[in-house]
C-alpha cells in the first residue's frame, strides 16, 4: 500500500512539472500587445424585430377586440384607463373613443367629455392629429385620423372650424391619392366638411356617388346628416343614397339613434320614397326596444311629417299585382295571426285525465 502511494504521488508530481504555468496578465500584455478592446454589441436581427412588431400587432388587435366586445361606454372607458398608460396607439385610441360616442346618449355624452380618463384620450388624439403632415404617413393613419375626428365632433370636445386645417390636408392627400380608400372614410370626410365649408372640393361628391353600391347603413346615416348643412347639399348623390337604402339589409350596423337621425334627415331634405322609407321604418318597428321615449316621439314624428305613419311601414295584407316589361309580378303580404303558433311537441298534446268528483251529498252516495 505503501508502494502504491508513493507511485502515485510521483505521478502527480510530474504532471505539475509538465503542465505550464499560466503567464501573468503583464507578461501577456507584454508578449502579444495591448489587450483586444471589446466587440461592439451586435444589432438585433431581423427576426427579433419582427417579433417585437408582432407582439406590438397582437397588442393593438387584443384592444381593438376589447373595445369591440365592450356592451355600454362605461365598458370602453374601462379598457382606456387600463391601456391609456402601457399600450398607447392612435389607431385603438381613436375607435375607444368613436364608440363611447356612439353608446352614449345625448345627457351622458356630456359626463363623459368631462371624465379624467376620456379628457386624456382626447386631448392626446388632438396632438396627433394637429401634427399630422404630408412628409411620413400610412394609408391606415389617414383613416384614424378621420375616425378620431369624427369622436372628437360627437363628443363636443373640438369644434368644427379647430378642425377645418387638417381636413384640407386630408382632402389634399386623398386627392393625390385617387381616393383609393374605404368608401366609410370618404363619407366620414365629407360629414366632417360640410360644416366648415371647404372650397373646390367638388371630387369627393364624384367618387362617393360612383361606389355607392359600398355604403353602409353607418355612412348613408353621415351623408344625410352632411347634406342638411349647405355645403353639403348635393341631389345625384341624395338619389345615389336613397337607391343604396331599398338594398336588403343595409340597416344591419345602424344604432338606434342613428335610424332616429336618419328619418330626421330625410324628412328634412323632404324625402317621400316609401321605397327607401318603408325598409328604415321596419327596423325602427324591430328595434324600438332600444329606442329611449324621446327618440321614439322623434320619429313617429318624423315619419308622420313624411305622410307615411310608422305603424303603416308594412305592406297591407294580401296580394298585389303589378305589370313589368315582359312578365307580371305578383307579392303576397301576411300578418301573423293569434293562434298560428306552431305547437310544441310532447305531453302537452295528451288531454290529461280529469280529477274524480268529491260528492258532497252524503245522501245520496249511500245509495
Amino acid at each position: 500500500m505503501q508502494g502504491i502511494t508513493a507511485y502515485d504521488s510521483e505521478e502527480e508530481e510530474e504532471e505539475q512539472k509538465t503542465e505550464p504555468k499560466p503567464a501573468p496578465v503583464g507578461a501577456q500584455a507584454t508578449a502579444k500587445g495591448p489587450a483586444p478592446k471589446p466587440k461592439a454589441s451586435a444589432p438585433p436581427s431581423s427576426a427579433a424585430s419582427a417579433k417585437k412588431a408582432h407582439v406590438a400587432t397582437a397588442k393593438l388587435n387584443h384592444l381593438r377586440k376589447e373595445i369591440l366586445a365592450a356592451k355600454s361606454a362605461t365598458a370602453t372607458v374601462q379598457v382606456v384607463r387600463a391601456a391609456i398608460d402601457t399600450s398607447w396607439d392612435s389607431r385603438w385610441a381613436a375607435q375607444a373613443l368613436y364608440y363611447v360616442a356612439k353608446r352614449s346618449t345625448a345627457r351622458t355624452r356630456k359626463e363623459w367629455a368631462a371624465d379624467k380618463a376620456v379628457l386624456r384620450l382626447a386631448a392626446k388624439l388632438q396632438e396627433e392629429a394637429a401634427g399630422y403632415g404630408v412628409a411620413s404617413r400610412r394609408d391606415e393613419d389617414v383613416d384614424t385620423l378621420l375616425l378620431s375626428l369624427e369622436g372628437l365632433r360627437r363628443m363636443g370636445m373640438q369644434e368644427p372650424e379647430a378642425q377645418k386645417d387638417v381636413l384640407g390636408r386630408v382632402f389634399s392627400l386623398l386627392d393625390a391619392d385617387s381616393w383609393r380608400h374605404p368608401v366609410k372614410s370618404l363619407a366620414r370626410l365629407y360629414w366632417l366638411g360640410a360644416s366648415v365649408k371647404l372650397e373646390g372640393r367638388k371630387e369627393l361628391p364624384q367618387e362617393l356617388r360612383r361606389r355607392y353600391a359600398e355604403l353602409s347603413g353607418p355612412d348613408a346615416a353621415l351623408i344625410i346628416a352632411a347634406m342638411q348643412h349647405e355645403g353639403g347639399r348635393d341631389a345625384a348623390l341624395l338619389q345615389k343614397v336613397l337607391a343604396r337604402l331599398k338594398a336588403e339589409g343595409v340597416h344591419a350596423g345602424c344604432s338606434a339613434t342613428d335610424l332616429v337621425e336618419m328619418s330626421e334627415g330625410l324628412k328634412a331634405l323632404g324625402v317621400d320614397d316609401e321605397g327607401a322609407l318603408r325598409p328604415l321604418g321596419q327596423e325602427a318597428l324591430r328595434r324600438r326596444g332600444e329606442l329611449t321615449p324621446d327618440e321614439s316621439h322623434r320619429i313617429h314624428t318624423a315619419f308622420q311629417a313624411m305622410k307615411l305613419p310608422l305603424p303603416q311601414v308594412w305592406a297591407k295584407v294580401g296580394s298585389v299585382t303589378k305589370r313589368g316589361s315582359a312578365q307580371i309580378v305578383t307579392t303576397q303580404a301576411f300578418v301573423p295571426q293569434e293562434g298560428h303558433q306552431k305547437k310544441r311537441r310532447g305531453n302537452n298534446e295528451i288531454e290529461r285525465t280529469s280529477p274524480p268528483r268529491v260528492v258532497r251529498d252524503y245522501k245520496m252516495c249511500s245509495y
